[in-house]
């Protein structure tokens, strides 16, 4: 198959991405629109050289650490209602174009609000940017899972949640939350300090994932597991070092949440080529191939799917496997409405 016959192979599936983050996914030429708009331009930059602020260079960028600088510019962007609006809606509309039909979106509230938003009308904004894209596209879903960074503490991420139960995807008629994650630096905040925020997000009736597995051994899953009781996990990568977890994590039903591009940028994996994907789905484990961040990444869902084939050797069916299995693990109440084509 050439590779253009795998592209139109691919996007002619209706695709799922149930991990993407909201701040890594914002369109490079609205971002430039709104620094001239707010900053009369930004002195000494021209847009190729203010991309390189937003967007992974091989050439010039080597470590996660690189990968999280990219977060820091748009921040001065998402601080206002109309913009983070603007920005949904355009998310919304990227993901159409790519063949999404189903897109859970990743927000951490707290970091928008600079400017004095709260909590909800950050929520809010997202929500109808996403609402008045629907309501153009009546096949594409979406919903929200907000997260609590890991450096901001347990407390926090009890706060967090309080904020937000008003916002449950059962309290709206269209976009609400559906979910809660964690993330951030593994290392130094280990589990067991969100139990207490997980807990609560079960009271609530929240569906629940968590970064693990990422930067850190397998390990970190294992706690994960036991102290956070998640039906996903993101990213889940150095779970291919540990057959016991791989035997669990299949037993179970848990989902990894895999992003092929960041996973190689960050350094989860040192080579495309040893990326445990293969062997996951080896294993019985339940995959969902997410972007995780398409403008940091510089790429999109249906790239993903084309790395897969490309170094995988996946098969037009197993290709149709894994596109119905990640939309099988979202968390919207109203489950996969995507209809594929026949894997015989």
């Amino acid at each position: 198959m050439t590779q253009q016959e795998r592209q139109a192979f691919i996007r002619s599936l209706p695709l799922a991405d149930i991990h993407r983050h909201f701040d890594g996914s914002i369109r490079p030429e609205t971002l430039w629109e709104l620094s001239e708009k707010y900053y009369s331009a930004v002195p000494g930059l021209d847009f190729e050289q203010f991309r390189h602020y937003l967007q992974w260079d091989d050439d010039l960028d080597n470590t996660l650490l690189d990968y999280l600088d990219k977060f820091h510019v748009p921040l001065q962007y998402t601080q206002f209602y109309d913009n983070i609006r603007r920005i949904s809606y355009e998310l919304a509309e990227d993901a159409w174009n790519d063949g999404v039909r189903l897109l859970e979106l990743r927000l951490n509230p707290f970091i928008h609000r600079r400017a004095g938003l709260t909590t909800r009308q950050v929520i809010a904004a997202t929500r109808k940017g996403f609402s008045t894209f629907g309501a153009e596209h009546p096949e594409f879903r979406a919903g929200i899972i907000v997260i609590a960074m890991r450096n901001h503490g347990g407390n926090m991420a009890r706060i967090l949640l309080r904020e937000v139960i008003g916002e449950k995807e059962d309290y709206h008629a269209g976009v609400g939350v559906v979910g809660f994650d964690i993330a951030g630096h593994e290392a130094p905040y280990p589990p067991m300090l969100f139990k207490d925020a997980y807990d609560l997000a079960t009271t609530m009736g929240l569906k629940k994932t968590a970064h693990a597995g990422e930067s850190e051994g397998p390990e970190r899953i294992w706690e994960a597991l036991e102290y956070l009781g998640p039906q996903r996990i993101g990213h889940g990568t150095s779970a291919g070092q540990d057959p016991e977890l791989m035997k669990r994590l299949a037993r179970d039903g848990i989902y990894l949440e895999v992003c092929l591009s960041s996973n190689l940028q960050t350094g989860a994996v040192s080579d495309l080529k040893d990326h445990p994907l293969p062997r996951f789905l080896d294993a019985g484990i339940k995959v969902a191939l997410c972007t995780d961040n398409p403008t940091v990444s510089s790429t999109c869902l249906s790239r993903e799917y084309e790395l897969a084939m490309e170094h995988f050797g996946l098969s037009e069916k197993d290709v149709v496997e894994l596109a119905r299995m990640s939309c099988q693990g979202t968390f919207l109440a109203s489950g996969c409405h995507c209809k594929f084509p026949s894997a015989e």
